[in-house]
């Protein structure tokens, strides 16, 4: 299973990006979500059975809805899209990511979790998870995951990195 802290991600991916035009076959929303082809491709050689993404947007429920479903016509099959609030942001991001997580992984629902994120924060959870017997792998920017999270990697851990390809000629 897939879990991604896509606003995360999406802060992530900008600053990959900086002023160089979008690649081909991305899907981005400034610091609301991210996806591109290439990871699907990833997801789908790694057998990736179901994808959540998380994160959230300021409007009302028809702009929630908006993103959910663009992120259902990518591929997520699990969208969790959540109101954010000017003033405090949106908590329900990572609280949700890990108690959803973190729930799969006690009904024995995966073997394997690849965590999109990059925040130091998501230690306890990757720790918790592989205690109930999953492995875990953290993929993000090289540049941006916290060195924490980088002893969770297996094999190509900064896939997000390849995945993410941006131009750099442009």
């Amino acid at each position: 299973m897939l879990f991604v802290d896509g606003e995360n991600f999406a802060i992530g991916f900008k600053r990959l990006l900086g002023k160089r035009p979008l690649p081909a076959e991305s899907h981005y929303e400034p610091d609301v979500f991210y996806w591109s082809a290439r990871i699907g491709l990833i997801c789908a050689i790694a057998q990736v059975v179901r994808a959540h993404y998380y994160t959230s947007v300021q409007g009302d429920s028809a702009r929630i809805e908006q993103v959910a479903d663009a992120l259902k016509e990518v591929g997520i099959e699990a969208p969790r899209v959540f109101k954010r609030h000017k003033q405090r942001g949106s908590k329900r991001v990572d609280i949700t990511l890990a108690t959803e997580m973190l729930g799969h992984a006690h009904r024995d629902n995966f073997d394997l979790a690849v965590l999109i994120a990059g925040d130091e924060d998501y230690v306890p959870l990757v720790e918790a998870v592989q205690r109930e017997g999953p492995q875990v792998s953290v993929w993000f920017f090289k540049e941006a995951v916290s060195p924490a999270l980088l002893g969770f990697q297996l094999g190509a851990g900064t896939v997000c990195d390849e995945a993410c390809t941006v131009p750099r000629g442009c």
